[in-house]
């Protein structure tokens, strides 16, 4: 079942469909493909001007807006994973019904696409280290990690709401709602410290809680037992391979159901 990852005509099928998004989302617009730098842009403003210097969000967090910028980094390619990769095979029902490419290529792709605009938030958040911290380390090296935990974390949710959606389109029209709600569930722009001690510990069953922290420990160099977060990588992988093995099961039934 997991073979067909491996074989040259599935990333020959990634590489075609991957530029076909990137072309979708930036095709018949005024300034193409520098929308790309428009949201970690408007991260920087939110975070420095609105958040830092208006409300004093962060007057008791150091370098409050990095801080609050890599939450948003980290928030920005989960729900951007969630959003497009839920409704990826009702946006392509007629790709799906007439051709017979390995149906897991179109999620895929959406992911792809989100995660070059997520690179390019990784490069401002490396500026905005050397102007607030004025160095550079090894560290920087490590945010690979954090990174590809985003992947798998929004990814494999994705995936499994884009098989349940198939059956309940309910869950289209709910989840913008349920994306908001989780962001203020984590600690995207806030210190976890503000989370009361008692229910503290479901913090730690969060995945892309654990994306967020990981991101500041390696860019803002903080201390963050990362130990703690063990539970919410295990939960990601879990979700990550049970998602792959149960899109790819009813891989041949979607033209169907769809």
């Amino acid at each position: 079942m997991f073979t067909a990852f491996f074989k040259k005509e599935f990333f020959e099928y990634l590489k075609v469909f991957t530029w076909r998004e990137i072309k979708i989302k930036y095709a018949q617009t005024f300034v193409g493909i520098f929308w790309m730098f428009f949201p970690p842009l408007m991260g920087i403003i939110v975070s420095y001007f609105f958040l830092d210097k208006l409300l004093r969000a962060g007057k008791e967090i150091p370098n409050y807006t990095l801080f609050a910028y890599c939450g948003m980094m980290g928030w920005y390619y989960f729900s951007y994973l969630v959003s497009y990769t839920s409704i990826s095979l009702l946006q392509n029902v007629d790709l799906i019904s007439k051709t017979t490419i390995p149906r897991i290529i179109i999620p895929l792709a959406k992911s792809i696409t989100g995660l070059i605009d997520t690179l390019i938030w990784v490069i401002f958040a490396i500026i905005l280290k050397f102007i607030f911290l004025k160095n550079f380390n090894i560290s920087l090296i490590l945010i690979i990690f954090p990174l590809l935990l985003n992947f798998i974390s929004g990814f494999s949710i994705g995936l499994w709401l884009s098989i349940f959606s198939i059956k309940w389109r309910d869950i289209y029209q709910l989840l913008p709602y349920i994306i908001g709600l989780g962001m203020l569930g984590t600690p995207v722009v806030y210190h976890a410290n503000m989370i009361p001690e008692n229910i503290k510990f479901i913090y730690y069953f969060n995945p892309i809680a654990a994306v967020i922290e990981m991101y500041r420990k390696y860019i803002l160099n903080i201390h963050i037992d990362l130990i703690k977060f063990t539970p919410a990588i295990i939960i990601a992988i879990i979700l990550f391979l049970t998602g792959i093995y149960s899109f790819l099961k009813q891989e041949t039934k979607l033209s169907e159901k769809l």
